[in-house]
């Protein structure tokens, strides 16, 4: 006798239902973890090829995401590092690195400060292994192209320092895992994450809210550039961000979260002058509402994340997301 012949009883009727109902919630549980949100788009896109220096000028519509990080016609985020004794330089340790200007020429990086010459930089630089040398970015080492002494005394008369040299992450050369970096809480990172000069992720995600609830609190209202980010996205509630766990940018490259990014002094530096803001903020204000658990003291604005799959970014891109 088949189940479908078998007389059923109200007992039999009703662990029936129960078992239907049930499996129908777990099912659209399961679907709608799995089920992408639209958040918003892609309203800005920036590009610092030169770690704490200016980003490329004018409007970026489009960008290439790539297993090391964010390529603009060559030209790859935070491929470029200012080193004193083999140390990376930010503007923790030479606030002047904010008066570079950067920008793009046929096959060249071209470095501008006020009263200095272009300095021109091959994107493809030819790889000597006489010129590569070890450089330390967040207490790990990797090797990168040293780019001479023209370079080298470029950046020390820009920044009124002596002994710095110019490294380029330069293609082939042996990129830095993410998971070396030493953090006081756990991420997300992969062992397989690798980066070159960015400090832990390929690309950073700040949200056109967050920043407008900042700048509410402000007394003087901020640019993004001090955040450094490189996608901004529109659309979505203030620090909504934070929930993100996969973010994808139309049909064509996605990124997952490793970890909230915390503000340093970096944000208190004004992009165009090198001066600092007032009252250091905005980390003051940021403080007083940023600050949460595990990261102590450090407040978070923005995410850090890695390639989950290679593509390009464009402006207006719709922007979808699983949470976590």
């Amino acid at each position: 006798m088949t189940i479908m012949s078998m007389p059923l009883n109200n007992e039999t009727l009703v662990a029936l239902l129960v078992g239907s109902v049930v499996k129908f919630l777990g099912l659209g549980i399961i679907s709608s973890r799995k089920r992408k949100e639209l958040v918003g788009h892609v309203s800005r896109l920036y590009v610092f090829p030169l770690k704490s220096a200016r980003e490329l000028p004018g409007e970026t519509h489009e960008v290439e995401l790539t297993e090391y990080g964010i390529v603009y016609r060559g030209a790859g985020d935070r491929h470029w590092l200012v080193t004193r004794n083999g140390d990376m330089m930010t503007m923790k340790q030479s606030a002047r690195l904010t008066l570079i200007n950067t920008s793009l020429e046929a096959d060249f990086l071209c470095l501008d400060a006020q009263g200095m010459d272009t300095l021109r930089l091959s994107l493809q630089p030819e790889v000597d292994p006489k010129r590569v040398s070890n450089v330390t970015v967040k207490e790990t080492p990797l090797p990168a192209l040293d780019l001479g002494d023209k370079a080298a005394a470029w950046v020390s008369a820009v920044l009124r320092m002596d002994g710095l040299r110019l490294h380029h992450a330069a293609p082939g050369l042996q990129r830095r895992l993410s998971c070396k970096v030493q953090k006081a809480w756990p991420t997300q990172i992969a062992d397989t994450d690798e980066v070159a000069f960015q400090d832990f992720g390929h690309c950073m995600i700040m949200t056109e809210s967050s920043l407008d609830e900042l700048n509410d609190r402000l007394p003087e209202q901020m640019s993004a550039i001090p955040f450094r980010p490189n996608v901004i996205v529109d659309g979505s509630r203030p620090f909504d961000e934070d929930n993100w766990k996969e973010v994808h940018f139309g049909e064509s490259a996605a990124v997952r979260y490793v970890d909230k990014c915390t503000r340093c002094l970096i944000t208190t530096i004004h992009h165009e002058t090198a001066e600092k803001y007032k009252d250091d903020q905005p980390l003051t204000e940021l403080k007083k509402y940023r600050c949460m658990p595990p990261y102590g003291p450090k407040p978070c604005m923005g995410i850090h994340t890695v390639v989950l799959k290679p593509g390009h970014i464009r402006l207006g891109d719709p922007v979808y997301v699983l949470r976590r």
